[in-house]
Formats: C-alpha cells, sequence, structure tokens
C-alpha cells in the first residue's frame, strides 16, 4: 500500500472472532475471542480497537498500555507472530544471524547458565526494543503514523537523533536486524503507526516496565534476577533518600528499565524550576547527576527512552536546549 502498512484477516460467525495473518501465501491464526452475546460487546470493541488501531489521542497509562499492547493483546500477538515469520525468513542471512549470535553472548555473557537461549525470547526483546526506540522518536516530535517522514530503518537505527542532537538514546544495535528482512520495513511502519496514536508528551510512570512485565514472563524474569519495583514506592524512596536533588548524585546501578531514574529526574527538574534554573541548564546538570546502568541489553535500552519520557516532550524540543547525552 501507499503507506507500507500491513493487511490482516479477521473472520466471524457472530459468536467466534479469529484474528489471521499471512505467511508465504498461507493464512495462519493468531488468536480468537468467543462473544457470549450482548454482554461481551465492550471486550469485542477493545479486540477489535486492538487491532485495527483506530483511535488516537491515547494516554499511555499502564492499563492502556496493557490493554493495547501487553501479552494478551491481538495487537502483540499479531507482531509476535509477525517477527518470528520474519525471523524464519531471514535466520540464514549472515548478518542477521551474527546480529542473534551477539545478542545471544552478550545475555549468556551477563547471566550465565540463568540465560536459555531461545528464539522466542529473540523475537520478544526484539518487538520490545522496536517498540521502545518508536517511543523514542515520537517524544521528541517526529511524526512515525504511516503518514510520517520518518522511515521505518530511520526509527530502528536511530539516525534522525544525531541531527536533533541527542546522543546515547537509540543507536544501530543488533535488534535492528529486522529492516534487513524482506517485509521487515512494512512491520516496523505498523508498528510504529499504532504508537503514534499514543499522547506521550506526558508520561506520569515508566510505562515501559509494564510492557515488559507484560511480555516477559514472571518464570524468564525470575531467573535472570529481574525484579521491578512499582512507582509509587520507587517515587516514595527518591523523594525520602534524595532530599538536595540539584546537589546529590543519583546512580541505580541496575536500573532495569529505569523506574528510579524517571522519579529522580522528575525530582531534580522538579527543584531546579523551584531554583528559577533555566530549562537548558537545568538538562545540562540533569545528565550528569542522574545516572544508570544495567548489564541487560534490553533493559538499557527501555532505559535510555524512560529517560527521555522522564524529561518530557515539551522540555526537549524547547528551543534553549543545547545537545543531550543520555548518561
Amino acid at each position: 500500500t501507499k503507506t507500507g502498512t500491513r493487511y490482516v484477516g479477521i473472520l466471524t460467525d457472530g459468536t467466534t472472532w479469529a484474528l489471521y495473518h499471512e505467511v508465504d501465501g498461507e493464512l495462519l491464526l493468531v488468536t480468537e475471542l468467543i462473544v457470549h452475546g450482548a454482554q461481551d460487546h465492550e471486550s469485542l470493541v477493545s479486540w477489535l480497537e486492538a487491532i485495527l488501531a483506530t483511535r488516537d489521542g491515547i494516554a499511555p497509562t499502564p492499563t492502556e498500555i496493557e490493554q493495547r499492547l501487553g501479552a494478551e493483546s491481538p495487537a502483540h500477538l499479531l507482531d509476535h507472530e509477525s517477527v518470528k515469520a520474519l525471523w524464519e525468513t531471514g535466520k540464514n542471512h549472515p548478518e542477521v544471524a551474527l546480529k542473534r549470535d551477539l545478542w545471544a553472548k552478550l545475555l549468556r555473557t551477563a547471566f550465565g547458565t540463568a540465560f536459555a537461549d531461545d528464539d522466542d525470547l529473540f523475537v520478544d526483546h526484539t518487538l520490545l526494543v522496536l517498540t521502545a526506540e518508536t517511543i523514542a522518536h515520537a517524544i521528541i516530535g517526529y511524526d512515525v503514523s504511516a503518514a510520517g517522514n520518518v522511515g521505518p530503518a530511520a526509527i530502528a537505527q536511530g539516525t534522525a537523533f544525531s541531527s536533533a542532537q541527542i546522543y546515547g538514546a537509540v543507536e544501530a544495535d543488533f535488534f535492528d536486524w529486522v529492516v534487513q528482512v524482506p517485509g521487515g520495513e512494512e512491520f516496523v511502519r505498523s508498528l510504529a503507526d499504532r504508537i503514534s496514536r499514543f499522547t506521550w508528551e506526558e508520561v506520569e510512570h515508566d510505562v515501559l516496565k509494564i510492557l515488559y512485565e507484560s511480555i516477559i514472563s514472571a518464570s524468564t524474569r525470575a531467573t535472570l534476577g529481574e525484579y521491578y519495583t512499582p512507582d509509587w514506592l520507587a517515587e516514595r524512596m527518591v523523594a525520602d533518600a534524595v532530599q538536595d536533588p540539584l546537589n546529590q548524585t543519583v546512580l541505580d546501578p541496575s536500573c532495569g528499565s529505569g523506574t528510579f531514574v524517571f522519579h529522580a529526574i522528575r525530582n531534580y527538574l522538579a527543584a531546579a524550576d523551584a531554583a528559577g534554573i533555566a530549562n537548558g541548564q537545568a538538562l545540562d546538570g540533569l545528565t550528569t547527576r542522574v545516572l544508570g546502568m544495567d548489564v541487560h541489553p534490553v533493559a538499557v535500552t527501555l532505559a535510555r527512552v524512560t529517560y527521555l519520557l522522564a524529561i518530557g516532550r515539551e522540555r526537549i524540543s524547547a528551543t534553549d536546549r543545547g545537545p543531550l547525552a543520555v548518561p
């Protein structure tokens, strides 16, 4: 199509609603919903909307993220199967195979025998990173919709960020293999179009943590020792421990998706505003005062995007903002 979006098929007899996608000319069932009368009409509407993505201006609350992008949503199930099909198509391509090997090597180095090298996990990690990187483009004001002017390869490799003088946020990595496979650019465009329907200007939580916890199973996270702190607890702990944010340095040495970093940034910027510090100066100080580290490549990508979410589009787009390097 002109916009490069994909088509899916929905079949129904009025009671059972089945979602299909096409792989190599064959229709494959992704998921289905059984409607038990008029009382289930809201479930049907939500199911259809998650697939068709016709609604705009969606607030990125934990509930909306879970419902529209989470593991049980038909949109995620379709995305997972789409990326899995792309992997099956491209896995013998030398560069694609190399990126898959680098991913496994890094996680094996970080987690040892706790890491299970699994294609489905690689697919889910790829999808999480592509989602986060698309959100990052939306945060700084790029139109990532199907009608926008940021191409799929640029989204996956972060080439637009250098022109915006934002560094260390989105970079070429081993998850951009998707755009090297036939049909991959079409998939990224479709994913980005759905991401564009959220309002990313103002976010109040570490929403990427919600997405990660939904998509990566609790058993996998427990095996790797991953435990994510609720936002309400992180916010209280930051407020209690960081009482002089303009002069204290905050480092989360196992930051995960960046929950503590998010609230430390908000704490610092609120203090900067109270002290009458100009936006550009505040951002310069912020990147030396609030830092995060992690050994998990997906967590690092999510935390980088969370850093931008915490700053917010208004500050990032302000004319007095100088070069910004996510630490």
